[in-house]
């Protein structure tokens, strides 16, 4: 699958989809995603320097996650592994998540996704293991992406989301699912609760916690997908956005924490904790599949006490480039204004964010290749650094 057969149909911060075979009405078709070496923090957008290698890591780390947890054997040992449940809510959340509609559909045919297979340097669709050179392409189900309506009242953007709704038989649900069982530093909870002490209650914490704390129990919560930015969503906010029923966005959520403590399970083997991370699905004619990807762009995961995810990114830019940070701090703020985030980025500093310095970006690059080893274990990444030196060289910084 070359670059030049298929058309371009959506061109990303981090990642282009090209069609393969166009989604109907009631059928799914075919996508194929490249990861592309770029980033992004702090949702400005594609930055402007590029970490060698990383979209192949996140790739092959996706598609390795992806097909684990196809397994519903998986599923049925992961209510065996007491660790697990105790990092975060114990026996209560083990208890009830096992009841859920949502496992009872895990532990008999596994976890359905949008994932068919990675594409190798011959165009062909092939599982992890057969994999014989680094990919940066994963081939896909597609669905249609249906954009919510904007409106614009007096200068600011409103956004109409009635496109969404149960009777519409396919498109990808225009949520961000994030899971968290801890506050690390970054963490966007932490200033919501300083300014919304109440918040606390509604997501059922009794106080609030500090930075670097395991949550008393997981918590889920949920952001606005297809927006210039991502907005925060209250529940009931968050079930009327979303175009399911309310069966289906119990399930969803349900979903959601299970994918999340499998995660957290199969990386405490590595050595690895995860602290959060979000999810996106998609709704078709009889199911609602786990989609995107399932990357460190996606999720903060920690070795030894050091971040190895984008966290060491955007501690990178508050340090040292504080005047980029404020303002897009200032753009969140403000909401959503007419006119893009770039726009109004260069309003403000009159320039875009600076580049990181050629040794940090080395380091980067090895954070993403050797996380990926560390996950898959594949050969593909051995010549990668080993991840106490990466970790040690992030801990310089």
């Amino acid at each position: 699958m070359t670059q030049k057969a298929y058309p371009l149909v959506y061109k990303g911060s981090v990642k282009n989809i090209r069609m393969i075979q166009e989604p109907k009405k009631r059928s799914p078709g075919r996508y194929a995603f490249e990861f592309t070496d770029d980033y992004s923090v702090f949702d400005y957008g594609k930055m402007p320097d590029r970490i060698r290698g990383k979209g192949s890591a996140i790739a092959m780390m996706s598609a390795y996650l992806f097909e684990a947890m196809e397994n519903p054997a998986a599923w049925k040992a992961l209510f065996r592994r007491e660790r697990v449940w105790e990092r975060a809510g114990g026996k209560p959340a083990k208890d009830r998540l096992r009841k859920s509609t949502a496992c009872r559909r895990l532990v008999s045919q596994g976890l359905a996704t949008h994932y068919l297979g990675l594409i190798d340097e011959s165009g062909k669709c092939v599982r992890f293991d057969k994999l014989r050179a680094p990919s940066s392409k994963l081939l896909v189900r597609a669905v249609p992406v249906v954009p919510p309506t904007q409106v614009s009242m007096d200068g600011k953007v409103v956004w109409d989301s009635s496109a969404f709704h149960p009777e519409r038989p396919q498109f990808l649900i225009p949520l961000e699912n994030v899971f968290r069982f801890g506050v690390p530093k970054g963490s966007s909870l932490l200033e919501r609760l300083r300014k919304q002490p109440g918040y606390g209650r509604e997501i059922g914490l009794e106080s609030i916690p500090k930075e670097g704390e395991w949550l008393p129990r997981p918590v889920l919560e949920f952001f606005s997908k297809l927006e210039p930015m991502d907005r925060h969503l209250r529940l009931e906010e968050a079930l009327n956005f979303c175009g399911l029923t309310g069966d289906q966005f119990r399930e969803l959520a349900d979903m959601s924490l299970l994918i999340a403590f499998f995660l957290l399970d199969l990386f405490l083997e590595k050595g690895l904790d995860l602290w959060d991370g979000k999810f996106e699905f998609v709704k078709t004619n009889s199911d609602i599949l786990l989609a995107d990807s399932i990357t460190p762009d996606e999720l903060r995961i920690t070795f030894k006490g050091t971040h190895l995810s984008k966290e060491p990114l955007r501690q990178y830019y508050k340090r040292e480039d504080p005047r980029f940070h404020q303002a897009m701090e200032e753009i969140k703020d403000e909401g959503p204004l007419s006119g893009s985030v770039r726009n109004q980025l260069k309003s403000r500093l009159g320039r875009g964010p600076k580049k990181v310095d050629a040794d940090f970006r080395k380091i980067a690059e090895q954070m993403y290749l050797s996380l990926a080893h560390r996950v898959t274990d594949s050969p593909l990444f051995a010549h990668t650094m080993d991840l106490d030196a990466v970790v040690d060289y992030l801990d310089a910084y």
